[in-house]
């Protein structure tokens, strides 16, 4: 297993120290968000994407997974709306290009919340057919789409691991997989190594925090309900070989350092 840190938590920083403190702290990678001011589709030209390169050479970390901001956005996978439709689509195939141009090999997608009004079945549909196109976009790219599951509070679409695996079936594209952020099925009463019992060999990414069993709250590692380094220990019995990211938004965007230190102390990754 790996460990990567993800620079959503440094959205209020340069890219660059997400970078600085991952090889410090002993992480192997960064997933990057895809977010102003780190790699937002609509700014990844050959400079951005350049300098996101030269940033893996410098620090001679891996980019294991890009994630496009997504939650909250007019790009809705679900929206029924065929504006959004379009505009959703121009928005993920600038990300898969920018993904490829940063040589990673995947991309992480949400179903984000249609609204209270739009029957699911619709909604449903809808994201599958817009995943097909995508991944039909990606595969000569070399991307890998991942399907990452929410929280109710996030949205009712995809939320348990029979959800993700009903996804990557009515979606059928071979470059389409699933991961597990361990939240969802805290908050689902679920064991986390379901996703990868009902989806063998198609989850290779977790994102791994803690938890108050309550809300999709994010926080440090050591500071919830969940064993986190039980669980990391159960993925690995069911056979979890992939990525682990440190996904720590709900405490971490003013000092992100201190947290990802934290983190680094407890899976014991840092030079003591």
């Amino acid at each position: 297993m790996k460990f990567g840190c993800f620079s959503l938590d440094y959205r209020r920083f340069p890219l660059e120290r997400a970078f600085r403190d991952a090889q410090r702290l002993g992480f192997d990678g960064v997933e990057i968000w895809g977010g102003r001011p780190h790699a937002y589709p609509f700014d990844l030209d050959k400079a951005e994407i350049q300098k996101i390169l030269d940033f893996r050479k410098r620090y001679g970390l891996e980019v294991p997974m890009y994630t496009p901001n997504a939650l909250g956005m007019p790009y809705n996978l679900c929206s029924l709306d065929g504006r959004e439709q379009r505009d959703a689509l121009e928005y993920f195939k600038l990300a898969i290009d920018g993904c490829s141009g940063i040589h990673c090999p995947r991309m992480l997608l949400v179903a984000d919340h249609p609204g209270y009004v739009t029957p699911r079945r619709d909604s449903w549909k809808r994201f599958v057919e817009n995943m097909r196109l995508l991944a039909t976009y990606a595969a000569p790219k070399g991307v890998t789409l991942v399907i990452e599951s929410l929280t109710p509070m996030e949205s009712p679409m995809i939320t348990t691991a029979d959800d993700c695996a009903e996804a990557l079936a009515d979606i059928g594209m071979e470059n389409v997989e699933a991961m597990v952020d361990i939240v969802p099925p805290n908050i689902a009463y679920e064991p986390v190594a379901s996703y990868l019992e009902k989806m063998p060999g198609k989850v290779h990414y977790a994102h791994i925090c803690n938890n108050d069993g309550r809300t999709d709250s994010h926080t440090r590692l050591d500071d919830g309900t969940m064993p986190v380094l039980d669980i990391l220990h159960e993925l690995q019995a069911a056979g979890f070989d992939g990525y682990a990211t440190v996904e720590l938004y709900s405490e971490c965007y003013k000092d992100p350092s201190v947290m990802l230190s934290n983190a680094s102390r407890i899976l014991k990754l840092r030079d003591e």
